[in-house]
């Protein structure tokens, strides 16, 4: 699949990524080589081992941030989950990238779904199950353990138009993340809802999007090793009910047709496959929503 690279986002302990690449071999084709991106903000501080020599995996820590590693800002690592997407996308060397959560299992179905996709020239979300204790083996699941969350969108048999926009996996022409100049990290690193706002972007420049239900991931989400050194995020004014960040973050996206991150994702990306280093971040140090110092966030 030469059009394809899949992007694997972790800042966990312990991310279990044979997990995803051994799902993810018996779905491939055999003429079907891709490309495995792997941003991982813990890259320095714990190995991983990649045992399919098949597949070009490519292991990087997150670009430059002010949330977490050299240029951090804040008191300690937090949330930055849009800049390492940003991150995939800008060494992203084909038509379309798909991004998947840590600590998963794709259901047999998920590839072609992509597929159907990239023939259908379609972004696509798919839906997740969150379990605890989960058990498994060559790929496959051997004890589902205990079941924590499901995503409470209705199941189809196929692709179905959509305006909801979130959950562990997706796929999207590279194009149209350059359009909306990335995935929101100025206003959602810290806080969250990166995956809704980017899907209120494609939809406000009228891109087709579809919610694929036979897409599915299996996540492990054990309390005590799924969150063993978490990331932190934060919310504001929660006590305002709807005049709280995220609330706010809603209301400033309902017509937003780009991230409005503070660099342009395009020309970052044609820097860096020149073979140009990571510039610093151009974040402002000021948090979007109240001013505050980020450096003296808690």
């Amino acid at each position: 699949m030469a059009s394809l690279t899949l992007a694997f986002i972790t800042s966990r302990k312990e991310p279990l990524i044979d997990w995803f690449f051994d799902s993810l071999k018996y779905q491939l084709h055999a003429d079907e080589f891709p490309t495995v991106i792997v941003v991982d903000a813990l890259l320095e501080s714990r190995p991983l081992t990649f045992h399919e020599p098949w597949i070009k995996t490519i292991h990087v820590l997150p670009k430059p941030t002010i949330w977490q590693g050299k240029y951090q800002i804040t008191r300690e690592p937090w949330w930055a989950k849009s800049n390492a997407m940003n991150t995939a996308i800008c060494l992203c060397k084909t038509d379309w990238i798909a991004i998947v959560d840590d600590r998963c299992v794709l259901v047999p179905e998920w590839l072609q779904c992509v597929r159907d996709a990239i023939e259908g020239n379609y972004a696509v979300c798919g839906r997740y199950e969150k379990r605890a204790n989960l058990k498994v083996y060559n790929g496959e699941i051997v004890d589902y353990g205990e079941l924590l969350g499901v995503d409470q969108r209705p199941e189809f048999t196929e692709a179905v138009p959509t305006r909801d926009w979130y959950g562990g996996s997706c796929a999207i022409p590279l194009e149209w993340c350059l359009q909306v100049n990335g995935f929101p990290e100025d206003r959602c690193d810290g806080l969250g809802s990166e995956d809704s706002m980017f899907g209120v972007m494609l939809r406000n420049i009228g891109l087709q999007m579809k919610y694929d239900a036979r897409m599915k991931i299996i996540e492990d989400r054990t309390p005590g090793e799924a969150y063993d050194g978490a990331l932190k995020r934060a919310d504001k004014n929660v006590h305002l009910g709807q005049q709280a960040k995220s609330w706010e973050i809603v209301r400033s996206f309902y017509g937003q047709t780009t991230s409005g991150n503070s660099f342009d994702i395009r020309d970052m990306r044609a820097r860096i496959l020149n073979g140009e280093d990571w510039r610093p971040p151009t974040a402002s140090h000021l948090d979007w929503f109240d001013q505050q110092p980020i450096s003296e966030m808690e």
